[in-house]
């Protein structure tokens, strides 16, 4: 035998290469492995946290909060509605977790998601006039938040970049994913009951079907989606029941079939004659004119307004032909407004005026506007204020979209109770206490304190206030500061926050 065979046999059982007299080089097999596998798992494991912070980052600076809701309740068929937007908290002294949900514009599929900390459930903007379609889509996501299913999807994850290598890992991960799908589907049933069954087959479909199709394993939050196999699949299996008729389980599965048929041919879109163009064009115009509001930019409302006579009703002309409106206070601050495009002619803003206190007053303004020339331009415009919120009706309308972020103010009142001048008198008990910091600093009028829960070790607080027409609340935190000289300092005073918690309490008034 060939003195120079031995040495690759010998390599190919050890896997080293022997010395022979063609070269004195050794390689390492298993550490060449070794480090294949290391970058695989290095490459795909920052994928992973890439493509997941882009994604949190994009829907979290898009987001807009609608309302929040308990983690566990029944379904009261009577009152669909107080249940799914948590209007008032069971009196009963088990703790009851809430999610946040907000609206993200663009979001093609409701999903469940964390994002610094804080999970939230995520839906598309045109579901907020689609009650039934919105309450299916909360009750999905609100099935994968008891079944832990993001705490699934880091597991399956971290699998992939452990085992990027076998295939049969990453078959496993889809089928996961869809097994996650289904679970969700029955459990909505369990909460909905069987009655339901077929109308939550129809939005599953158009919630699934009029969206862009994205299964993504990489991906950390639970977002709807489906193949058109799969949609027939989860269809089948919602409808599948011994005493359905035949014609029901034939209707939804033609249904199921038509429109994926369709969706999957050439995208659809939910408001008739309102293409993505015109929502960009209406966007661009809403921003630029709730802009010009705050800014008292009379000059770009002029160039907006239809004719003279729509802007004289907003700001005026001087003497010397100058534009002007708007006052010196109360006035919105840093661009202080949320937009709610309501369809392709009406606009609505609110506004949160404050002062230097700073109260807030909130305005809603609504504007209608009509294409000229290719350009839109406002055509009406009016407003509601709420010079003083004295009923539930007014709380749930001033803060549809939350309330304004006053924890920037926190020096501020801070300085206000810390202050022993005249001017400030009395703002210390009033700061220092949750309830009345909440009426002060969102300009409550009417209503009564119905409770008061404290976390002292969290510094935070929840007030409940009771109206004739129903009842609202109000969570409130005790933040820490920087102070202009960079020091860090933890507040006494009580500022309203949108941040939700739960309501044990270690106190109450």
């Amino acid at each position: 035998m060939d003195h120079n065979v031995m040495p690759v046999m010998d390599s190919m059982n050890t896997g080293f290469m022997a010395s022979s007299s063609i070269g004195e080089t050794a390689v390492n097999w298993h550490l060449v492995i070794m480090i294949v596998w290391a970058m695989g798992t290095i490459a795909i494991g920052l994928w992973l946290f890439y493509s997941n912070l882009k994604f949190s980052r994009k829907i979290a600076g898009k987001r807009t909060f609608l309302m929040s809701v308990e983690t566990h309740y029944k379904e009261n068929p009577d009152n669909k509605e107080k249940n799914l937007t948590n209007k008032r908290m069971t009196k009963k002294k088990k703790k009851k977790m809430c999610l946040p949900v907000y609206v993200v514009d663009g979001l093609y599929s409701p999903c469940l998601m964390k994002y610094r900390g804080e999970t939230g459930i995520y839906v598309t903007s045109d579901l907020i006039n689609q009650k039934e379609k919105l309450r299916y889509a909360i009750n999905h996501e609100l099935c994968h938040y008891r079944h832990h299913d993001l705490i699934w999807s880091m597991v399956r994850g971290i699998f992939l970049a452990s085992y990027w290598f076998n295939p049969l890992v990453w078959v496993a991960a889809v089928m996961s994913k869809r097994d996650c799908e289904l679970a969700c589907d029955y459990g909505v049933i369990r909460v909905i009951g069987k009655d339901n069954r077929l109308d939550y087959g129809k939005a599953l479909v158009d919630l699934i079907s009029s969206q862009e199709q994205k299964n993504n394993v990489f991906q950390m939050a639970t977002t709807m989606w489906g193949s058109s196999k799969g949609i027939k699949e989860r269809v089948n299996m919602i409808v599948e029941n011994k005493k359905m008729k035949i014609p029901t389980l034939i209707a939804i599965l033609l249904i199921a079939t038509l429109s994926v048929g369709f969706t999957f041919t050439e995208p659809l879109t939910n408001v008739k004659d309102f293409t993505d163009q015109q929502k960009m064009q209406i966007t661009a115009f809403a921003t630029k004119w709730a802009d010009a509001v705050t800014e008292r930019d009379a000059r770009t409302i002029y160039g907006l307004c239809q004719n003279k006579e729509l802007y004289l009703t907003i700001g005026g002309v001087a003497e010397n032909g100058q534009l002007w409106m708007g006052v010196s206070s109360p006035w919105p601050w840093n661009r202080d407004y949320k937009i709610n495009i309501l369809d392709s002619s009406t606009i609505e803003i609110y506004y949160y005026f404050r002062t230097s206190i700073p109260t807030v007053y909130a305005a809603k303004e609504i504007v209608t506007i009509r294409e000229i020339d290719g350009k839109y331009k406002a055509a009406q415009d009016s407003w509601k204020q709420f010079d003083k919120v004295e009923s539930k009706k007014d709380f749930d309308e001033a803060y549809k979209f939350g309330f304004p972020e006053l924890e920037d103010f926190t020096e501020t009142y801070q300085f206000q109770a810390d202050d022993n001048t005249d001017y400030n008198k009395g703002r210390k008990e009033i700061l220092e206490n949750p309830a009345t910091a909440a009426i002060d600093q969102l300009n409550l009028a009417g209503a009564r304190v119905s409770g008061i829960y404290k976390d002292a070790y969290a510094k935070k607080a929840l007030v409940k206030f009771e109206w004739k027409d129903g009842e609202g609340t109000v969570y409130l935190t005790q933040p820490e500061f920087t102070t202009e000289k960079g020091n860090k300092k933890q507040a006494t005073v009580w500022v309203v926050s949108n941040e939700k918690w739960g309501t044990k309490t270690n106190g109450s008034i």
